[in-house]
């Protein structure tokens, strides 16, 4: 089985108003976030994961790698899911080879339903299981706005886990940035920091009260969506 094989299924479930939809709604045009050479084949996300299930244990890593290049986004997302099946079942070794691959080929995990897919499930994995979070502080380094998403997003594994310093580190870093895919991001994971039992929730309420001033309010609205009615207004100002 080859990255060819796996495009071929694809097709068999497109959707041509589907397509053009998910153009749109990853706003893969001109002056759009997306990346404008994406193609979608319209494929719903059942038929996807049923598609990358067939194959997982069907390519190499070599192929993985080339349908991570493709340029039908549907076949990049494939192949992101076939890796965290791959990363699930692997021993250490095949770990760091699967990490390797992913970090070296960010610059085609480019788009944030790319990026929530896969994260948590490999990096963030990863990052727990050898207590490596210098990893995720890189990219959330890079200036690159799909591996700063990723230093965020990776965190959801750290917090189920009850690890909250590292998104917290990350959420004060970004109080500032320009780009309301990293607010929301943030504000997610704090909302999710917030469900887990023990800290998370006075955790959650003592980053609220430090910077709901400086907080951008995409942010803080994503961040306090659980919280009591009477909770979301105090820290909304209202």
């Amino acid at each position: 089985m080859n990255a060819q094989d796996v495009i071929n299924e694809l097709w068999k479930f497109a959707d041509k108003d589907y397509a053009v939809h998910h153009t749109k709604f990853f706003k893969c045009f001109e002056g759009g976030y997306g990346d404008i050479n994406d193609t979608f084949c319209g494929i719903k996300a059942g038929y996807l994961r049923s598609a990358a299930k067939k194959f997982y244990n069907k390519l190499t890593l070599e192929e993985i790698s080339v349908l991570l290049k493709n340029h039908l986004h549907e076949a990049r997302a494939a192949a992101l899911i076939i890796l965290t099946n791959k990363f699930d079942k692997a021993a250490l070794a095949e770990k760091e080879q699967i990490v390797s691959l992913y970090l070296e080929h960010t610059t085609y995990i480019n788009n944030w339903d790319l990026v929530d897919i896969s994260v948590y499930k490999i990096l963030g994995r990863y990052a727990y299981e050898t207590d490596n979070y210098e990893i995720l502080r890189a990219l959330s380094q890079s200036g690159f706005l799909w591996e700063e998403r990723m230093s965020i997003v990776a965190n959801w594994y750290l917090i189920h886990k009850g690890e909250f310093a590292l998104i917290l580190e990350l959420c004060e870093k970004f109080l500032m940035h320009k780009h309301d895919l990293i607010h929301k991001a943030c504000g997610w994971m704090l909302r999710e920091m917030g469900k887990v039992s023990g800290n998370g929730y006075k955790e959650l309420l003592e980053f609220l009260e430090k910077y709901r001033f400086k907080m951008p309010r995409t942010m803080l609205r994503y961040a306090i969506e659980r919280l009591l009615p009477e909770q979301r207004a105090y820290f909304m100002g209202k």
